[in-house]
């Protein structure tokens, strides 16, 4: 169609133009795309904040930062602002490829410019930081985003909530949780999975009773993850009865229980001397199909003579 234009002598306009960087961008086609960009520009069209916005994207997702980088640099050259779009791609291109960082920095810069960070900015930042371990500096930013009345989202609170819990800062992340539904944000079960398992495995279980409660409260389904994370928690509290009870319902709602699950009650159930309830398990898993392991049938076998 834009050869037909030519043949007739219908300029393209900056609005053909965006459109066919656009599709081409989106298609994959990023190398066509900056060859659309000279030719419209030795055709005289100037580019705009979105001719230029749509190649950064592009490259960005490709992790050619550096040729974003020039595309920036090329939009200053022939004044045209980057906008909210153009430095969040960035922002989000940079965390992506371990530049946290060049990241800042672009953050600052945007500031500079009069361009206001919104929750996309902030939670590509916050998501780096967790993932290097700079749980500080992500607290600080999303103390930042107050100062600057810019809302976090369930993006935001998931990325800060897996950043605490893998550095060990459960009792942080519980509060942060707390935090989270109080301002009406709901985790998703991802969310409460993490949290769960991270204090259940540091024998937290008062929190993960905590997390509980607020997943009931809020209508959040279990999944088999959680069942079985559940499950350990309860066997380590010495709580069987719920124990059991969540083991049973995990086939209830759709869950087969499986070898981990069931490894996990008998371990349990031996734990609690409770010789019984640990063999009759044990037989029911056979009936199922599932097979036992070198471990569980040494443990078995010492139960039973005892």
């Amino acid at each position: 169609m834009l050869e037909v234009m030519s043949q007739r002598n219908v300029n393209p306009d900056i609005v053909t133009y965006n459109s066919l960087i656009h599709g081409l961008c989106n298609s994959g086609q990023w190398t066509e795309a900056t060859s659309m960009l000279d030719r419209m520009m030795n055709e005289g069209v100037h580019p705009d904040v979105v001719s230029f916005s749509s190649l950064i994207h592009a490259f960005c997702k490709e992790k050619r930062i550096e040729e974003a980088l020039t595309i920036l640099e090329l939009m200053s050259q022939r004044n045209v602002k980057p906008n909210i779009v153009t430095y969040n791609c960035l922002i989000h291109g940079l965390c992506n490829s371990g530049k946290w960082t060049e990241a800042t920095s672009m953050l600052d810069r945007m500031m500079n410019e009069g361009v206001h960070p919104d929750v996309v900015t902030f939670s590509s930042l916050i998501d780096a930081l967790c993932k290097e371990n700079k749980t500080d500096e992500a607290i600080t930013l999303l103390e930042l985003m107050s100062q600057r009345n810019v809302k976090p989202n369930i993006v935001t609170y998931s990325c800060l909530i897996h950043g605490l819990c893998k550095s060990g800062q459960c009792e942080e992340a519980t509060s942060l949780l707390s935090k989270m539904v109080t301002e009406h944000i709901v985790p998703d079960i991802g969310t409460f999975n993490i949290l769960l398992d991270a204090v259940s495995k540091q024998g937290a279980n008062d929190k993960g009773l905590e997390v509980l409660m607020v997943m009931d409260q809020h209508g959040v389904k279990p999944n088999g993850f959680t069942y079985r994370t559940m499950i350990r928690m309860y066997c380590a509290l010495g709580e069987m009865n719920r124990a059991k009870e969540v083991f049973d319902s995990m086939e209830t709602e759709g869950f087969a229980p499986d070898l981990v699950a069931c490894k996990m009650l008998i371990n349990g159930y031996a734990k609690s001397k409770r010789k019984d309830e640990t063999v009759k398990l044990a037989e029911e898993m056979l009936q199922k199909g599932l097979t036992l392991d070198v471990e569980t049938h040494s443990m078995l076998r010492g139960l039973t003579r005892q």
